[in-house]
Parts: structure tokens; C-alpha cells; sequence
């Protein structure tokens, strides 16, 4: 059995972090002068909880809330907002990861869809609230129909391209530990 090094640990955690800086490069370069009528799914979240959901000792809640705050800044949304939403929604995740492990990838799916909705929901709320501006509904709804349905795709691109796999119910750390 392929046993995880703490510095192969290190070495996914600075994958994870160099695959941040391209989406959020990604985003901000403009591609165009005129505003967008559409919205481009938010990969960060669909990277976040796939790997959280896969492989957790990867994903650190320190490294999770330092990613988030800072795209808070660079994406010009109130800061902490979104990145406590995402840190919620991720420990939620992680305190299920036993119950995922068994469960067919459509139930999982299903279940970061109802986390994502969550997170998008209460975000809306929270800035209503505030009587903070926010785009429009409609603009809203297509961003998130297109996160949910870019997660499979950022599950398999994880999975087959980078190797990150569920934790099998045995697997052991390399100090002998259960995960």
C-alpha cells in the first residue's frame, strides 16, 4: 500500500496552492472590455471541497481560511464574508468525510451541491442584510448552476490527472496513523 510522506503532504499542499494562483490569475486577467452577461463557475470552491473530501490531511483549515481571505481582497468581495461561508462549509464536509467515503459520487455530489447552495444562499442573505451592493439575481443563479456543474469535472481533473484519491477506510499515515 502507497503510503503518504509528510513531505508529499507539503508537496499537494503547494500544488493546491499553485493551482489557486492560476485560477485566480485566471479570473482577474480581462479577457474582455465589456461586462460579462454570464458568470464563470467558482473552481476554488469545487477544489476546495473535492480535496477536502478526498484527501483532508491535505487540505489544512489555516491554509483553507488564508486562500479564501485573500481572494476575498483580490475578487473585491467583503472581506472574511465568503471565506467563513467556505471554511463553514468545508469543516461541514470534513466532519462527513467517514460517511462520504462510502457513498456512490452522485450522493456525494449531491451533497456538495446542497453545501455550495448553502454557502451561495446565506452570502446573498447576509448582504441583503447589510444592504451591501451584489449582482443581480439572475447572475447569481448562473454562477452557481455552473459551479455545481464544473465539480465533477475539477473530481475527475483531481482524481485522474493529480492523483488524489479517497481515503480508503484503512489507510494509515506514515506514523502508523488511521485517517
Amino acid at each position: 500500500m502507497a503510503e503518504v510522506t509528510h513531505s508529499n503532504k507539503w508537496a499537494y499542499r503547494l500544488l493546491f496552492l499553485a493551482l489557486v494562483v492560476f485560477v485566480v490569475f485566471a479570473r482577474l486577467i480581462p479577457m474582455q472590455t465589456t461586462p460579462a452577461s454570464w458568470a464563470m463557475p467558482d473552481l476554488l470552491i469545487c477544489l476546495c471541497f473535492a480535496w477536502v473530501l478526498r484527501r483532508p490531511d491535505y487540505m489544512p483549515i489555516i491554509m483553507i481560511a488564508a486562500v479564501m481571505i485573500t481572494t476575498d481582497f483580490l475578487f473585491m468581495r467583503p472581506p472574511g464574508l465568503m471565506a467563513a461561508l467556505i471554511v463553514l462549509g468545508a469543516e461541514f464536509l470534513r466532519a462527513r468525510i467517514h460517511i462520504v467515503r462510502e457513498l456512490p459520487f452522485s450522493l456525494e455530489w449531491g451533497m456538495v451541491a446542497g453545501v455550495i447552495t448553502s454557502i451561495m444562499v446565506a452570502n446573498r442573505l447576509i448582504l441583503i442584510v447589510v444592504m451591501s451592493p451584489q449582482p443581480p439575481l439572475g447572475l447569481s443563479l448562473f454562477q452557481l448552476f455552473a459551479t455545481l456543474a464544473a465539480y465533477p469535472l475539477v473530481v475527475a481533473f483531481s482524481r485522474y490527472a493529480l492523483g488524489i484519491r479517497k481515503i480508503s477506510p484503512g489507510e494509515v499515515d506514515a506514523l502508523g496513523h488511521r485517517i
